[in-house]
């Protein structure tokens, strides 16, 4: 009886392995059970197939071993990736829970975040903003979520870090709706250089987002990544130098 050898329709543990080895973000637990039962079907019909090879092979020309050794060690390390892969959906659910606790602990407090977008609600907002160098110039402008200009003021010159209570008014006086504004100041020093002063804008969490694990706070219409979150404060933010007068943004 002539050798025989593995037919060319043993599985594929080359595309198993590529099934099996996609990206956890898109891997999910039901996925995984359905691969683990795949790759058990698959595994039982090629040790039927081995046995029954091993029972009929040609004594005087015994079956080589290296093939389905080869696919042997396959199968072990597809079944490994899928263990990893159920285990990295466990870490994802364990983190989803735990950023919920996170986001939890935000509701109703203040937040300074990193960022020129400001709330304004029940027609108010708040925000810092700081002069690094010591200006000849300055200038404070807010635009609506349209990009159109609605207040352009003088800011304050001298290096310091100011803080600006905003009633909603634009440049006119005029009352304008609550949304989302943003901020910017602008100034130049003596020798001509421009700079753009870093913004910090304030305001009360009303409620968090939670998808695909990351963490977002609500602040009326203006959504913060929690990685954008500097402190949280409890009382109305104080700036870290005293004013010699009042911020020019903060009249009515």
């Amino acid at each position: 009886m002539a050798g025989t050898t593995i037919p060319q329709t043993t599985p594929n543990v080359a595309d198993i392995l590529a099934k099996n080895n996609a990206p956890a973000a898109s891997a999910n637990s039901s996925g995984g059970t359905d691969a683990s039962a795949d790759l058990n079907n698959q595994y039982n019909d090629f040790l039927l197939l081995l046995t029954k090879q091993l029972q009929n092979q040609d004594p005087m020309s015994p079956l080589d071993t290296a093939q389905f050794t080869q696919q042997l060690v396959g199968f072990s390390s597809v079944e490994q990736m899928i263990q990893q892969n159920k285990r990295l959906d466990q870490l994802i659910g364990l983190q989803s829970s735990s950023n919920t606790y996170a986001a939890a602990s935000f509701l109703g407090n203040t937040v300074a975040v990193d960022s020129n977008d400001v709330a304004l609600k029940d027609g108010k907002a708040s925000f810092q903003y700081s002069i690094e160098h010591s200006a000849v110039k300055a200038q404070l402008r807010i635009t609506d979520a349209n990009g159109q200009v609605v207040l352009i003021q003088q800011a304050n010159e001298g290096v310091g870090t100011y803080q600006v209570d905003w009633e909603g008014q634009n440049i006119f006086g005029n009352k304008l709706p609550d949304g989302k504004y943003s901020v910017s100041v602008a100034y130049e020093d003596e020798k001509g250089n421009t700079y753009s002063s870093p913004i910090t804008a304030y305001g009360t969490v009303d409620s968090a987002d939670i998808k695909d694990g990351q963490v977002s706070l609500n602040v009326g219409n203006v959504t913060y990544p929690i990685d954008k979150i500097i402190k949280i404060v409890h009382e109305k933010p104080a700036a870290d130098e005293p004013e010699a007068e009042d911020p020019p943004a903060a009249a009515a």
